[in-house]
């Protein structure tokens, strides 16, 4: 009867008199022995998070880890808190599967302890490549059902039954969707360092209470949960943000992460509506101001509306129809910002100045000339929640793009879809600047604004 990989690992720990920990090509822990002798910072932190820190993974390439297809003497670090060490590469051929470690702080592992190592380390290499294939079947077959389930398929109840059946997940309270994606540079990176942050997880929800899959431009969890807004949800939501998050940082690009929460729904096989809801979230969050890089379907409020009006159909929703007129002629974006800023502290135009930077009645004048070209009255309670709710709708579909949305920077921006792209702008007509000043404005010239 063949050991298994813990049993190997145990059974080498045991005969070297020292403890050896093992991980995969990725500094993901996949198993360790009994650990009775003290061990460094290093040691703790890679059991406990489950995987090496990115500093520490800095400093393992430095000494050409990867690369390594032979045992090597790893020194010591006072600044990470690391003792010295011996790493075994594990291959199956010429493959790298993962590293057996062991703390030699005093040298004394003589050659013929790493002579054994690599022997055991053959073993472990052939479980581990068995393992691997199973598993990988098991992630193909996992896979294929998610991506029946969450699609328009004819069998995604027979893909939900198969899931739950199978003991892959077990929502008998419920799921909620959250939808994963990277913004920046390092986005190409997401689909690698989520697999990594997927290892915490795992840990935080339970092997049975959790559903992932990669697509190209996002990644998607369903979490079994009874509720869309509880604190248990939220605590495992933050978790697995925080741990992508990290994992993003130690990677070779700049990227940031922006995160959408579905709403609850009863059963698996109605996964679909909580993901199209968390991938909504997702586009409000990048495209509307205050929202965050959290942002949960149920706590939208109004903003919901926004954001369906925005992905309706191939026809872009009709905007207030004096707005559309400032939309049209882009040197009238000053004052669209300032309209907006006003309305989104509702009417307060003390508020609204300080943000702005504004003099109170240089406001006074702009939105007058709101009033002007657009054909309303900001008196009027109905005037402005119209004209809010399409400044919104312009936002998230492309039609009005403010000079700094959010405060983010190049690249954070929500990109709107191709049908409202490239929406003609019909410049307005308009008389030469004038350099006559405004009473009690006289830092700002009236030809300088429509």
């Amino acid at each position: 009867m063949e050991l298994t990989v813990q049993q190997i690992v145990d059974q080498l720990a045991e005969h070297l008199g020292r403890p050896a920990i093992l991980e995969d090509r990725l500094l993901q822990l996949i198993t360790y022995s009994s650990h009775e002798q003290p061990v460094d910072d290093v040691r703790q932190a890679s059991i406990l998070r489950r995987h090496a820190s990115p500093e520490v993974e800095r400093w393992l390439e430095a000494f050409g880890l990867p690369q390594a297809r032979r045992p090597i003497r790893v020194p010591g670090s006072s600044e990470l808190g690391t003792w010295p060490r011996v790493c075994i590469p594990v291959l199956h051929g010429e493959v790298l599967l993962g590293y057996l470690w062991f703390i030699d702080a005093d040298e004394s592992m003589d050659n013929d302890d790493i002579a054994l190592c690599v022997s055991r380390a053959a073993g472990l290499a052939t479980q581990l490549h068995r393992d691997s294939l199973a598993s990988h079947f098991s992630a193909v077959r996992v896979s294929d059902a998610m991506q029946a389930l969450l699609t328009e398929s004819p069998i995604a109840a027979e893909a939900a039954r198969s899931l739950e059946d199978d003991g892959y997940i077990c929502a008998a309270d419920g799921i909620v969707a959250v939808v994963l994606r990277g913004v920046g540079d390092g986005s190409v990176d997401l689909a690698d360092r989520l697999s990594r942050a997927l290892v915490d997880t795992r840990r935080i929800g339970g092997q049975s209470e959790s559903l992932h899959l990669v697509r190209k431009d996002h990644c998607i969890l369903l979490l079994a949960s009874a509720t869309d807004v509880g604190m248990p949800l939220r605590e495992r939501v933050e978790a697995v943000r925080d741990s992508v998050r990290s994992q993003l940082a130690a990677g070779s690009h700049a990227a940031s992460l922006v995160v959408g929460v579905g709403g609850h729904r009863a059963r698996l096989d109605e996964a679909l509506e909580s993901y199209r809801e968390a991938r909504m979230a997702v586009d409000a969050a990048m495209a509307l101001p205050g929202m965050g890089d959290l942002v949960y379907w149920a706590q939208l409020g109004v903003d919901q509306i926004v954001v369906k009006l925005a992905a309706m159909g191939v026809q872009p929703p009709v905007v207030h129809v004096g707005l559309r007129r400032l939309l049209d002629a882009p040197e009238t974006l000053p004052l669209v910002e300032t309209l907006e800023t006003y309305l989104d502290v509702a009417g307060n135009a003390q508020v609204t100045a300080e943000r702005l930077n504004l003099h109170r009645t240089s406001l006074y004048y702009r939105l007058q000339r709101v009033e002007q070209l657009a054909g309303t009255d900001l008196k009027d309670g109905q005037e402005r929640l119209a004209l809010h709710m399409a400044l919104k709708v312009a936002r998230m579909t492309g039609q009005y793009v403010p000079r700094h949305p959010n405060g983010r920077q190049p690249g954070r921006q929500f990109t709107p879809p191709r049908r409202v792209a490239d929406l003609p702008r019909r410049p307005l007509s308009r008389p030469s600047p004038r350099l006559t000043l405004v009473p009690g404005a006289a830092h700002e010239l009236a030809g300088s604004l429509p």
